[in-house]
């Protein structure tokens, strides 16, 4: 990756619907040109997704809670199952595995508190055998939303 693909990954990063011509015309290269570059980044894999960002407000989800969860058990196969549970559960935006006191750690995001506790009914309805124990952050303020990643060296 050099100079050229870093600026392409900057542009899209801020607005995914940039006309070609205009990356083209800030990296000095043609758009077929450019064109072809995104095509490797996303080949490659750099570019994993082209999404729109949607306005939690806008969809009436204006609730977002960061739940951890702390499971029973870290069998290969449990674990495989219950991020499909994850997966499919449209309230869950975000899921991360990671070290420390907890297991797992979500982004939820839910029109009211009821519908999050309708999430937890179900969550540990459906893998009570597998959460030891669950504990929520509800979001007050969104300080700064972002996808964009550095890309320099």
């Amino acid at each position: 990756m050099d100079d050229v693909d870093r600026t392409i990954l900057s542009m899209l990063q801020r607005n995914a619907d940039i006309p070609g011509k205009v990356i083209a015309d800030a990296v000095g290269l043609s758009t077929s040109a450019v064109e072809r570059r995104i095509s490797r980044l996303k080949q490659d894999g750099i570019i994993e997704k082209i999404v729109a960002v949607v306005s939690a407000k806008a969809v009436d989800r204006p609730l977002s809670i960061l739940v951890e969860l702390e499971i029973q058990n870290e069998h290969r196969h449990t674990l495989e199952q219950f991020q499909r549970w994850l997966d499919r559960a449209p309230e869950v935006q975000c899921c991360w595995y990671v070290t420390g006191d907890v297991d797992f750690v979500l982004l939820v995001a839910v029109r009211t508190l009821d519908d999050y506790n309708a999430f937890i009914d179900r969550l540990m309805g459906e893998q009570q055998a597998l959460v030891r124990k669950y504990k929520s952050l509800i979001a007050l303020k969104t300080i700064k939303r972002s996808l964009e990643l550095p890309v320099d060296e």
